[in-house]
């Protein structure tokens, strides 16, 4: 047995030695860099202009890693070959501000690119030249490792890869901070073929302040969700998700909010598959969709599709805007719009649509649900979220004739300065819930509520515990202790839903009782006491 162990240890040694053979490094020191190629590599060159490094592998049957780390405000990497290769990004802040990608892989081949462990990597390029992203791949790159990515497209795109990107469930944080296109962006396909697509097993992605596309899969590119958290935020017209052909989701958790005019949460140019995971779609602007699954009949994509098929999983939407004005007519706000046929045989679906112009879903072909839940909730309110520069939080709970809801499935609750509608919610939580408050005037301007009960359809004007009024970027309440919010009217002493002389009788005959639970109803107007405080203000509201 020991012999066998020393036999082990020696074989680990060897190939560990093996391996620390195949790294060239890479690094960065501000102004300069430096490139380390072992002896034993003699089909390898580089060449080191400053901070510039280009690299070119001749092998045609060895892989080799590539180590880079360091610092520079102004250099770049640039790697040719034609076998495929290793990045390793071991802790690299690498900005090319004199034109081109802060790294450009020359090689067609499969490129895996490893973020190492507990290393921050921050690539950014310049706003002139001609490449496509701060990080480009000729061929296709497969992303693993734990360690954190930030990328800026200053040019085009953050991200991109001539053929696919892949996510191994390995992977740790990719964050795209900014691009003037797509934040991850692929292609080139082949019709009928998944050899171009963009497919997330593991990791958590955040795109956030792009010009485009969150993320697309182009020239017949598929998108493929099977793990992993995706976070799409986009604020100008454009796609969270957009494919060429399919965007399917399996599993994981995708958050997409996106803002502007005819935008669209999930855009795919044949089919939409839901098949599992938790997907929510936040989308506001005129002529937006949250799914938009689309048919071409001529041109250079897939064609004949336009479909979206549920089969599993939790999929929200939340659509606001109106109709946007086109040369031939109008382009409709829709949640939910197929062109060919929609079908569900399993998955829970809740669309929340605000205003009277928004639509639910638009199906043109079949329209099918054997099984799962398919939910439709319209807000009368027209909230247009996306427009203000301002916002605070507040945290509330209702309280319906002085019982606090336990569930809030039938109910969604506005917020208010004067008659403009500036937030809304609906709760998941039993003991509170969350609504952000919009405006564009920082002053202290009174915010009220009203609760929308989408069974009947009725509206009340909610009374909080303390007066609530705007202050941009505050917290107001908390989840232990949020406002509370009554249904009841004001001056509704008796809570039997009218105001009329019964209350004023009400509230006589508890003057100057203590205010405890089975009188405080007879306290209309707040103040912890029964007074003829509390008559006059009746008799205000009945006048």
């Amino acid at each position: 047995m020991k012999k066998i162990s020393n036999i082990l240890l020696l074989l680990t040694l060897a190939f560990s030695h093996l391996s620390a053979q195949d790294v060239i490094k890479i690094e960065y020191k501000g102004a300069t860099a430096t490139v380390n190629v072992p002896s034993s590599i003699t089909n390898v060159v580089s060449s080191v202009n400053g901070a510039n490094v280009t690299i070119t592998s001749n092998s045609t049957n060895k892989e080799y890693t590539y180590q880079v780390k360091g610092t520079s405000t102004d250099g770049s990497l640039t790697i040719n070959g034609d076998y495929k290769m290793t990045l390793q990004l071991a802790g690299v802040t690498l900005t090319n501000a004199h034109g081109g990608a802060a790294i450009d892989v020359e090689c067609g081949k499969r490129i895996a690119v490893e973020l190492a462990d507990g290393t921050v990597n921050t690539l950014c390029d310049a706003a002139s030249g001609s490449q496509k992203a701060a990080l480009y791949f000729k061929g296709h790159a497969e992303f693993k490792g734990s360690g954190t990515l930030n990328v800026s497209g200053k040019l085009k795109h953050a991200i991109s890869a001539k053929e696919y990107i892949e996510l191994k469930s390995s992977t740790g944080t990719i964050n795209v901070l900014e691009a003037v296109s797509d934040g991850i962006h692929c292609g080139k396909g082949k019709q009928n073929n998944e050899n171009n697509y963009f497919l997330i097993k593991g990791g958590v992605v955040n795109i956030t302040n792009v010009g485009g596309d969150g993320i697309d899969s182009d020239d017949y590119g598929v998108v493929r969700i099977e793990g992993g958290t995706l976070s799409v935020n986009i604020k100008d017209d454009a796609s969270g998700l957009k494919a060429d052909s399919t965007v399917t989701i399996k599993e994981g958790i995708l958050n997409i909010s996106v803002k502007g005019e005819d935008s669209k949460g999930i855009r795919a140019n044949h089919t939409v598959n839901i098949m599992g995971g938790r997907t929510t779609i936040i989308v506001e602007g005129d002529g937006s969709k949250g799914i938009k699954a689309k048919r071409y009949e001529s041109g250079s994509t897939v064609l004949n599709g336009g479909f979206l098929n549920i089969s599993g999983g939790e999929l929200s939407v939340q659509c606001t805007g109106g109709n946007l004005p086109a040369e031939s007519g109008f382009t409709k706000c829709v949640a939910v719009s197929v062109d060919a046929d929609l079908k569900q045989t399993a998955g829970d679906v809740d669309i929340t649509v605000t205003g009277p112009e928004t639509v639910a879903y638009t199906v043109d072909g079949s329209d099918t649900h054997t099984d799962g839940t398919f939910v439709i909730r319209q807000i009368p309110w027209t909230v247009m979220t996306s427009g203000y520069l301002y916002d605070m939080t507040v945290y509330v709970a209702v309280s319906d004739n002085g019982e606090r809801l336990s569930t809030y499935d039938d109910v969604a609750i506005g917020a208010f300065i004067g008659d403009e509608c500036v937030g809304y919610g609906i709760f998941e939580k039993e003991g509170y819930g969350v609504i952000r408050v919009r405006s564009n005037d920082t002053s202290a301007q009174p915010v009220t509520f009203k609760l929308y009960r989408f069974s009947d359809q009725s509206e009340l004007i909610l009374i909080p515990s303390k007066d609530v009024t705007f202050q941009n970027d505050v917290n107001v309440g908390e989840p232990s202790n949020p406002i509370v919010l009554s249904s009841k009217k004001e001056g509704d002493a008796n809570v039997d839903g009218e105001v009329n002389v019964a209350d004023v009788d009400f509230v006589i005959e508890r003057i100057g009782e203590t205010v405890n639970e089975t009188n405080k109803s007879a306290d209309v107007n707040d103040d912890k006491k029964i007074d003829v405080a509390d008559v006059d203000f009746v008799i205000v509201c009945i006048i």
